[in-house]
């Protein structure tokens, strides 16, 4: 068990490097990147959801952590493609989005879903 949830922290780790910036605007320009190229792309660069989805489903587990793990990444990567195509695609962005993806954001904002998934995939496979 504690390999999987080991592999889980790695996992958000890759995904807390690759999105990684300065403002919300350059790491919704690198969700940018790998839409551009596919949508399948960006998808499988959230490499921490399909493999809590993997595990979901080898496991069988679908308990509230697991679900709480699935709600939160969709919402995070549906929210993405939303404000990419918002923001890039049809450029559409209003003043005020456009001054809150430029704010600066904090060193251990994308650490979070490193903290937090691996904890809950723990409390999940019933640690």
């Amino acid at each position: 068990m504690w390999k999987l949830v080991l592999l889980c922290m790695v996992l958000e780790l890759f995904e807390a490097y690759w999105q990684r910036s300065n403002t919300l605007m350059g790491s919704l320009a690198k969700s940018y990147y790998f839409y551009h190229k596919s949508i399948f792309l960006l998808l499988f660069m959230h490499i921490g959801y399909l493999y809590t989805l993997y595990i979901s489903l080898a496991f069988d587990i679908l308990n509230w952590p697991i679900f709480f793990i699935l709600l939160l990444k969709s919402m995070d990567i549906f929210m993405k493609i939303h404000l990419v195509q918002k923001v890039f695609v049809r450029q559409e962005a209003d003043d005020g989005l456009l001054l809150m993806l430029e704010s600066p954001t904090p060193w251990w904002y994308y650490l979070i879903g490193v903290l937090t998934y691996p904890w809950l995939l723990y409390m999940a496979m019933g640690g």
